[in-house]
């Protein structure tokens, strides 16, 4: 009775146990079957099962695909990281190069921003005040040759306004001399047609001396010489003439030396004119010299300048280009890493379904058997 009843436990356990493994092999394959290689690899060895070939040469198909996914993963494993350190490589040089213009773009920016700039408005501001300078020498220069014009024309007035003085007295002196006549032999007097002609002569004077611009008070001597010539009783006195004649010849000298005094101070003038213009011709020189130097060198400088800016667009461009090839290929590199761990993932994957299925192969072929012809039957369609 006992040996009965330990068999009977014995057959249950058993046909639990092939129930329990029918149904971890169905959900085995019910996994297998929701992925896409599994669902292919399922109805592939279905077919091979039906036409009875060994089942030695599924299992050896199946390890050599295994194997395949291994070692593929293998060489790619190398090929990715050879990859990877190629780009490594690509990426420190390209930022090596990137440092190497940016450093050449400093320098030039602090070149232009440090000195070109500066000494261009330097040069510019020089110009503006040289300019200025100049014109205000030119404007003195100008009034002075305008001054020394006008002085020189009022000089010549007054040396001619002298030499009608000296001229008129020099005639009435004459006059004196031409009309004395002697008295009894006693004492030298005037006719009376010189005290006539005197007196004529020295009311012309007054008119003409009333037109002078610049010594009006000659009028007056001459008005002193009309009165005392219209003194005729004085006249007819030799001692008076000869107070007369002396007088007009002190007033010749009196004018001589006026004349010769007014000569000096235009002499003076002169000086002092050609003194002044002298520095200033040499101030305009200088200025035009400093001038034309600084326009020279502004050009100079604006030059650099443009070739500076040029060389510093090339580097700007270039730098551009560089960051952009290092982004481009920064990009590429983190693609290509990611499709290589897609790629692997996939290829675990795959390769976790070769191993799985190998293990049901090598676990209950008969149960795979059933299962498969329960799934085909189930209404699944072949896949190729």
């Amino acid at each position: 009775m006992k040996n009965v009843n330990k068999f009977v436990i014995f057959s249950l356990l058993l046909v639990l146990n092939y129930a329990m493994e029918d149904m971890d092999m169905k959900q085995q394959i019910e996994q297998l079957d929701q992925h896409r290689f599994g669902h292919t690899l399922l109805d592939t060895i279905y077919l091979q099962l039906q036409t009875q070939e060994p089942i030695e040469r599924l299992m050896g198909t199946l390890q050599q695909i295994e194997d395949r996914y291994y070692q593929d993963q293998k060489e790619e494993d190398v090929s990715h990281k050879e990859y990877q350190d190629s780009c490594t490589v690509d990426l420190q040089n390209l930022n090596q190069n990137i440092k190497i213009s940016d450093n050449e773009r400093i320098k030039l920016e602090a070149r232009l921003e440090g000195e070109l700039y500066p000494k261009r408005d330097i040069l510019q501001k020089l110009i503006v005040q040289k300019q200025s300078e100049l014109k205000e020498f030119k404007g003195e220069l100008n009034e002075l040759d305008q001054q020394r014009e006008e002085e020189n024309e009022e000089h010549q007035h007054k040396i001619h306004e002298h030499e009608d003085v000296i001229s008129i007295l020099m005639q009435a002196r004459t006059l004196f001399s031409e009309n004395l006549q002697t008295h009894d032999n006693s004492f030298i007097q005037l006719n009376n047609n010189g005290i006539e002609l005197l007196q004529k002569h020295f009311g012309a004077s007054i008119k003409r001396a009333s037109k002078f611009t610049y010594r009006t008070s000659w009028g007056k001597m001459f008005k002193a010489l009309a009165t005392i010539t219209s003194r005729v009783h004085q006249l007819q006195d030799s001692a008076q003439v000869e107070n007369v004649m002396l007088l007009i010849d002190q007033l010749l000298d009196q004018v001589h030396d006026s004349m010769d005094l007014e000569k000096f101070s235009e002499e003076k003038r002169i000086q002092a004119y050609t003194k002044t213009r002298n520095l200033l011709v040499i101030s305009i020189n200088t200025t035009e010299s400093t001038l034309a130097n600084a326009i020279s060198d502004l050009a100079l400088v604006n030059e650099v300048i443009e070739q500076t800016q040029a060389t510093l667009d090339n580097v700007n461009q270039r730098l551009e280009m560089l960051e952009q090839s290092r982004d481009d290929r920064f990009t590429i590199c983190e693609q290509e890493a990611q499709d290589y761990q897609d790629a692997r993932s996939q290829r675990d994957s795959d390769r976790d379904v070769v191993s799985q299925t190998i293990g049901l192969l090598n676990k209950s072929l008969r149960t795979l058997k059933e299962q498969l012809a329960l799934r085909m039957s189930a209404g699944e369609q072949f896949e190729y």
